[in-house]
């Protein structure tokens, strides 16, 4: 076997089209408690070309050349001293953390503890559309906003790779669930799930009042404001792109200069939180091989179901981002390998 592997990796800040090459790099070696998996499929998250662009350098700076990409599913083909749950052929599937990154590469290594067996019932290509945006909706509805079956949920961007799992997850807790997405998309996005669809291009969303018990913000800008002004008093905003919550910034900001910067980021969310008595959560999604086993069993079960809007083979890395930066996917982008 060659002792080298290719991989997607990103030399410098830039556009992903001028930052990221196909490189010739050596094959990584699990060591204790890690695995290697073989990569069958990888995904495409936002959080990639973000990183790539340079949008996250101040809680997530990159060393480079560094591979990139966090989603991956693939086959076991080597283990660590003091693995116990895998053994080598075991179809798996992970999401890597900040620390372990490099989905899109012929082979990984990750923790034991990120790693999950993959549903029975899906193939690569859809066990790799999953752990991001699984473990960004779990641990934003469930861990922080701690919904309960009967509330109602505004989930933004319903069509998006986030979005479209969001909708099948909170249906599955037993919420009502509205979204947002385009006229075309509504149809699309109502066989989701969704009780109610908003189009963003035909319809007021303020119009709907202050009747959310937890608005999923997936989109940041003007809409995490807005967000407050849909919601009842005492609910939650969910955000994994507005400014940085308090815990989020004493976590990652590092000079005082940026902790001040981050605080000044947040001061009108947290004004008009305090003005509904409302909770704020901002937070970046943590690798977790349990939470990934908790979406595999509801996988096998039917109750959620991996969305994928289109397949680009792993040496088609550079179209997959074009087309995922257009802002047009219906669902997940996924690299395939050949083989």
């Amino acid at each position: 076997m060659s002792e080298t592997m290719r991989a997607w990796q990103a030399t410098a800040y830039g556009p992903t089209k001028d930052a990221l090459s196909l490189a010739t790099i050596p094959r990584p070696v699990p060591g204790p408690g890690e695995l290697r998996l073989r990569v069958q499929a990888a995904s495409l998250n936002p959080i990639d070309y973000k990183l790539v662009h340079g949008a996250l350098r101040r809680v997530q700076p990159l060393s480079f050349p560094v591979s990139i990409g966090f989603d991956a599913s693939g086959i076991v083909d080597a283990v660590g001293a003091g693995v116990t749950a895998f053994r080598v052929g075991d179809p798996v599937f992970v999401r890597a953390s900040r620390d372990t990154l490099g989905a899109f590469a012929e082979y990984s290594v990750q923790p034991e503890r990120f790693v999950a067996h993959r549903p029975a019932n899906i193939d690569a290509i859809g066990a790799a559309s999953l752990p991001l945006v699984a473990l960004t909706t779990v641990q934003g509805l469930v861990d922080r906003a701690q919904v309960h079956a009967g509330e109602r949920i505004l989930i933004h961007a319903g069509s998006g790779g986030l979005g479209s799992f969001a909708i099948q997850y909170a249906k599955a807790l037993g919420m009502i669930v509205e979204t947002t997405t385009s006229s075309r998309n509504a149809e699309w996005v109502q066989a989701l799930g969704a009780d109610r669809v908003i189009c963003y291009d035909r319809d007021d969303l303020r119009a709907r009042g202050a009747i959310y018990d937890v608005v999923f913000d997936t989109l940041g800008g003007a809409h995490t404001l807005e967000a407050f002004e849909l919601l009842k008093s005492g609910g939650a905003v969910v955000s994994v792109a507005g400014p940085p919550d308090r815990e989020m910034a004493a976590r990652f900001a590092g000079s005082f200069v940026v902790k001040l910067a981050m605080r000044w980021m947040a001061r009108k969310v947290y004004a008009a939180a305090n003005r509904k008595q409302a909770r704020y959560f901002r937070y970046l999604t943590e690798s977790s091989g349990a939470q990934l086993a908790h979406i595999a069993a509801m996988v096998e079960l039917g109750t959620v179901h991996p969305v994928v809007d289109r397949v680009f083979d792993f040496e088609q890395g550079l179209a997959a981002f074009d087309y995922l930066e257009a802002g047009r996917a219906k669902g997940k982008v996924v690299l395939k390998m050949r083989g």
